[in-house]
């Protein structure tokens, strides 16, 4: 499974429950038009003018998480400056019309807003707990773009929901056997398995898919679950029971499905207790928490499906975006390089599809891509595929980093190839590197 995968299962849980609670209380180049003596040619959509292409957003600015997810604003304005700067595209302007906050309760209302108030060409970017405006958009047939951390991304044989386009692809599965972590096991030559989860649908199906990988794939690695807990509460404080039995049945990796608050508890828990075992994270890819809490996680792991700001070898696009990033000073975080993702598909499907373009022609532009990788930042995402299925069944393409001295460091690598693919050969598990 995608690292986002499992955000998205522990993200959405915990909004889910918060909610209930709640309730019950490309690479950036302009292009111009060449075919139409210098003047915009004529393009009859909702949001477009001779000067503009109107486009906006939602995210969960204020959330109950104190995630960060505003900053899918920034980077996506940051692209949008960089392609206007360069004279726009066909002769127009890319204009933020609106970055509207759902409020996590209110994406419906807020996408609906985007188009019958705003009247956006696109819906940019999505960045939310709780998408409940994914289907306004798909009735719509509106280009949409975001971070895929919600089931409703995702689309099937009779509903594709082809105009959604996530980052790094719109599928997920979280019950899927994935290879990911039982080639990490391989690799750290951890043998034991510590599952752990909340009492959510989300975050205990995530557990269920950790589950499933090892079992498939468990022999390859030499490695089994020892022990799961999926019956926890959304902010539980107290795990001293689960990590003595933890530590009793010998446990050398511990993975969840749990938010950062979560793994801290369980870290320091596992520090009292001595349990010498490292934890596969999966919401940490975040600077911030890694230099307030860098010292309990020490050894531990995390995978991002996207080119790290500590990788060396640098690919244009991750360069010109932390370079947007130093020119605005502000720090990058992976929710403003979700955004510049997303700004990054709409150009280049705006490219693709042609001076005369409409919804449908961008929409249609994309889904005929089969290896797009905003200039190196994502491993190649096959958009005839990754609507509805993985882009290569068996297979996980990501980069590792371990956790040393409070920074992140890319490992398992090879020069010019950040990601690590490990890949199901007939039962076994090999590994395959790509730029």
């Amino acid at each position: 499974m995608r690292g986002s995968r499992w955000k998205a299962a522990l993200t959405v849980a915990v909004a889910a429950s918060l909610l209930v609670s709640a309730c019950g209380n490309s690479k950036g180049a302009s292009v111009k038009a060449d075919s139409n003596g210098g003047k915009s040619a004529k393009v009859d959509a909702p949001g477009v003018t001779d000067t503009e292409i109107k486009v906006g957003g939602t995210a969960s600015v204020t959330n109950p998480l104190g995630g960060k997810y505003s900053d899918a604003f920034v980077g996506a304005k940051a692209y949008f400056d960089m392609i206007n700067d360069a004279d726009g595209i066909y002769g127009r302007k890319i204009v933020m019309a609106a970055d509207r906050d759902d409020k996590v309760a209110n994406n419906k209302s807020q996408i609906e807003g985007l188009l019958t108030q705003d009247h956006v060409f696109a819906i940019l970017p999505v960045a939310s707990l709780l998408f409940t405006g994914a289907q306004t958009a798909v009735d719509g047939g509106v280009p949409t773009f975001g971070w895929t951390i919600n089931p409703e991304w995702e689309g099937n044989a009779k509903d594709p929901r082809s105009n959604l386009f996530g980052q790094s692809g719109s599928f997920l599965c979280f019950t899927c056997a994935g290879p990911a972590l039982p080639w990490l096991a391989l690799q750290i030559h951890a043998h034991k398995i510590g599952v752990l989860a909340y009492a959510v649908p989300q975050s205990s199906t995530c557990a269920d898919g950790t589950k499933a990988g090892f079992e498939k794939y468990g022999a390859a690695a030499d490695a089994k679950v020892v022990y799961v807990d999926q019956s926890l509460s959304y902010g539980v404080a107290d795990l001293s029971v689960q990590v003595s039995r933890m530590k009793a049945a010998g446990v050398d990796l511990v993975t969840t499905c749990m938010d950062n608050n979560g793994v801290v508890t369980l870290a320091k828990e596992m520090k009292k207790q001595q349990l010498k075992a490292v934890q596969s994270l999966p919401n940490a890819y975040d600077h911030e928490f890694l230099k307030e809490f860098g010292d309990l996680f020490e050894g531990s792991y995390v995978r991002t499906d996207f080119v790290p700001f500590e990788a060396s070898d640098k690919p244009a696009g991750l360069t010109k975006f932390l370079a947007a990033m130093k020119k605005l000073n502000t720090d990058p975080t992976e929710n403003s390089l979700v955004g510049w993702l997303n700004a990054d598909l709409f150009v280049t499907g705006l490219k693709a599809a042609g001076e005369h373009f409409d919804r449908k022609t961008v929409i249609d532009a994309i889904n005929k891509m089969t290896d797009y990788t905003a200039d190196g930042i994502l491993n190649g995402v096959d958009w005839t595929k990754q609507h509805t299925q993985l882009k290569t069944p068996g297979e996980a393409c990501q980069v590792f980093l371990k956790v040393h001295a409070s920074k992140f460091e890319p490992v398992f690598t090879e020069p010019g190839k950040p990601f690590v693919c490990a890949v199901d050969d007939a039962g076994k598990l090999t590994t395959r590197y790509n730029a």
